[in-house]
């Protein structure tokens, strides 16, 4: 087996929270414990990849290279074995996809739901509206009765003035019916992701895992707010047991060698809100000053390198060795 560690065409490979900064992949490829090459991501447009073979990428936060990579990695996956998988690619900063993904694979212990039309909203309030993308609090709404969707329909749904004429003049020359499927068409639609609220939330807790390592941020909610995500209240702390193992039962099905979890905690157990297998931020890995590993079925602490590159390679080894481990059994 080789790996490939494919960075983007000027040598970047992100993942470290802020975008003029990037991994150090010549040493992520000498604590890999398989042959390694370093190489772009447009050169596996021209590498005959084995089926043994494993490309490691990133995407990134801006569209269009993301878009790329989704393109480019669509086929690589259907000769080799990618990481992230292809699922937590669709699923950067795209909460459509995580919904679809986590009805699909069954876990979250959250109602929610993803649409277009936001005739579709189905879910009672109060309720969290959240755009597709975003990052922080951006594009995250709480939605506590019927003007607050109307300020959602008409802030995030609307058509421009100059469509609205179009419609009325295409009213007059259009069949019933047909004007019927052209209205629709010009509705004015947007993705959005409806999830429950989760009342007398003072905190969550964003979970990073390496591997069979745990990393802790715990966030805390600003007064007259609702959201944990971007407000900068952060501390470094261990995970109560239970978010741990409800972090960890989730990772189990994503699939992945590392993760982004964002949960809370209520009354009624934990609740997982968001989730990256990507280029997500590593503040929490290099803040905290211990870290939870699970480990011959208990959690043990241990004193926390804060070593980035460190933690993907060991990811990434503990990854390739258990699926090897998996292949070989079967």
């Amino acid at each position: 087996m080789k790996v490939y560690i494919a960075t983007l065409p000027n040598g970047f490979f992100g993942s470290t929270g802020q975008s003029w900064k990037s991994l150090n992949v010549n040493k992520i490829a000498g604590l890999l414990e398989y042959n390694t090459e370093i190489i772009t991501i447009n050169d596996l447009k021209n590498i005959e990849l084995n089926e043994s073979d494993t490309v490691v990428y990133t995407s990134s936060d801006e569209e269009n290279i993301r878009l790329y990579m989704r393109d480019i990695m669509y086929f690589i996956n259907q000769k080799c074995r990618i990481l992230p998988n292809y699922n937590m690619l669709l699923g950067h900063e795209n909460k459509g996809f995580q919904e679809l993904l986590r009805k699909e694979l069954g876990f979250g212990n959250l109602k929610g739901n993803y649409f277009f039309d936001i005739d579709d909203s189905i879910l009672p309030t109060p309720k969290v509206l959240k755009t597709v993308s975003g990052a922080g609090s951006s594009g995250v709404f709480l939605v506590k009765n019927k003007k607050d969707m109307k300020d959602i329909k008409d802030n995030h749904f609307d058509v421009s003035k100059k469509r609205r004429l179009i419609k009325l003049q295409r009213r007059i020359k259009l069949k019933r019916n047909e004007f019927y499927f052209y209205k629709y068409r010009h509705k004015g639609f947007n993705r959005f992701v409806e999830q429950e609220f989760i009342p007398n939330l003072k905190n969550d807790f964003k979970i990073l895992v390496f591997g069979n390592r745990f990393y802790t941020l715990k966030r805390s909610i600003r007064k007259n707010d609702f959201r944990a995500s971007g407000s900068g209240l952060f501390e470094y702390v261990t995970a109560p047991e239970e978010v741990l193992n409800f972090a960890k039962s989730i990772f189990s099905k994503l699939d992945n060698p590392y993760a982004s979890l964002d949960i809370a905690q209520s009354a009624n157990g934990c609740h997982l809100i968001e989730f990256q297998g990507t280029n997500f931020g590593p503040l929490a890995l290099l803040k905290s000053s211990t870290r939870k590993v699970f480990l011959d079925n208990n959690w043990i602490e241990e004193k926390n390198d804060q070593d980035l590159e460190e933690n993907f390679a060991y990811a990434i080894n503990m990854f390739l060795g258990n699926s090897s481990s998996i292949h070989s059994e079967g």
